[in-house]
């Protein structure tokens, strides 16, 4: 197996653990009742555990950074992926209210503080200079499709088990064990990060990421673009309730959107970005077109017949967000930050640019609760629409900011 070969099925292996990671917390969206039935919880219960994965994993976004830069990739993913399968199988007895509120806890500070940052810096390291793009998209879209096809397999499981709390027990024996499976191949395939600093102080890592404007451009372009993917998840009731469409019109589209352009859109961004040779440059274009999709919007008239052409312009919008998504971080090696810092940058941009999952849900409910009908879906696109023109305008200081270090180092080179 040649070099390059090699390196992408251990990102396809990457892949399998990013998405199975997340399937066991979030297991609630698809099967709600059957879990609630299976944990015997209350609704406040049940909604108590995700507050405790997300309070868990918004925290240690920063220190799971530090990590990243201080402990080998292959250590940390490796044990990220074991222990979120352990937990999983322990999980499957469905033990008591304060055991699940643990067993969440211990999820939310697995995924971010020995996964996500270690995941950036895995990838990184996995692609060349001149494939960060292709290696960043190649991850989300993969995510994406492994999603989709692990969803459909395990749902259909469920259904041949009958449902209900029979099935969910063995879906979550399978996702548990797939945890434990990418484990294994993580150990045996990833290789030992050589940009690691053990050594490195801690409290100058956090001064000198602080002091870096460029990460603080990255961070928001993150928390701008995943403002906007939050409030696309309203097109769903937005389709439904103003132009007209059936609920199962509705998921379909919802499911395209989610799901198939995931695993489209960040590949295609990633190649894009490599051939362009610049990833700013891509993400810059995206929000352009992100801008264009948001004002349009606004000018579609809210009727049955307008329904082709909305649908048209959110396939667009979601096609550049999951572009964009794929291939953000991708900058770094743009911009020349230190492969040493990776992690740092990462978790500082990553607890910066998750913050929407805080106030974004709320704030689009209030607005659909206040003002009745197409009314306040336009508040809520006003919102969309102010992270796209901050976000574009954040990305153009950013390529700015690279094109100027591309020039310098050019100058560099010329100079030896």
């Amino acid at each position: 197996m040649n070099d390059k070969t090699k390196r992408y099925l251990t990102l396809l292996i990457l892949a399998l653990g990013a998405t199975a990671i997340y399937i066991l917390p979030y297991l609630r969206w698809t099967y709600y009742d059957p879990m609630r039935e299976a944990l015997q919880l209350t609704h406040t219960q049940f909604g108590t555990l995700m507050s405790a994965y997300g309070i868990a994993s918004m925290l240690l976004y920063f220190p799971g950074g530090w990590m990243a830069d201080r402990v080998s990739a292959r250590k940390l993913l490796t044990f990220a992926f074991a222990s979120t399968g352990i937990l999983g199988l322990f999980f499957a007895t469905y033990p008591p209210y304060n055991m699940c509120l643990l067993i969440y806890l211990l999820w939310g500070a697995i995924a971010t503080l020995t996964f996500w940052a270690a995941l950036i810096k895995a990838t990184r390291d996995l692609a060349g200079s001149s494939e960060q793009g292709s290696f960043f998209g190649l991850l989300e879209g993969s995510r994406g499709l492994l999603q989709t096809i692990l969803s459909f397999v395990i749902l259909a499981l469920f259904n041949r088990l009958g449902g209900g709390v029979f099935g969910l027990t063995w879906a979550v024996y399978i996702i548990s064990a797939l945890n434990i499976v990418a484990a294994v191949l993580t150990w045996f395939t990833l290789e030992d990060s050589k940009t690691i600093r053990p050594e490195a102080s801690v409290l100058s890592d956090i001064i000198n990421v602080i002091k870096m404007p460029v990460v603080w451009l990255i961070a928001v372009v993150v928390l701008c673009n995943y403002s906007i993917y939050i409030g696309t998840t309203y097109l769903t009731p937005y389709i439904t309730e103003i132009f007209g469409a059936t609920v199962a019109i509705s998921a379909f589209i919802a499911i395209v959107r989610n799901y198939v352009l995931q695993f489209i859109g960040g590949p295609v961004g990633g190649f894009i970005a490599d051939k362009t040779g610049s990833t700013s440059k891509i993400v810059t274009y995206c929000y352009v077109i992100a801008l264009v999709t948001m004002v349009l919007f606004f000018v579609i008239p809210g009727k049955s017949s307008m329904l082709s052409l909305l649908v048209v312009n959110m396939i667009v919008l979601a096609a550049a967000i999951f572009a964009m998504r794929g291939i953000y971080f991708a900058t770094m090696e743009e911009i020349k930050i230190p492969a040493a810092l990776t992690g740092s940058v990462v978790g500082f941009a990553s607890m910066i640019g998750f913050t929407p999952d805080i106030f974004m849900n709320p704030l689009a409910g209030h607005f659909l609760d206040t003002y009745q009908g197409i009314t306040g879906y336009k508040y809520l696109f006003a919102v969309m629409l102010v992270f796209v023109i901050l976000g574009l305008a954040a990305s153009v200081v950013l390529l700015k900011m690279t094109k100027k270090k591309k020039q310098e180092t050019d100058i560099s080179l010329d100079a030896n």
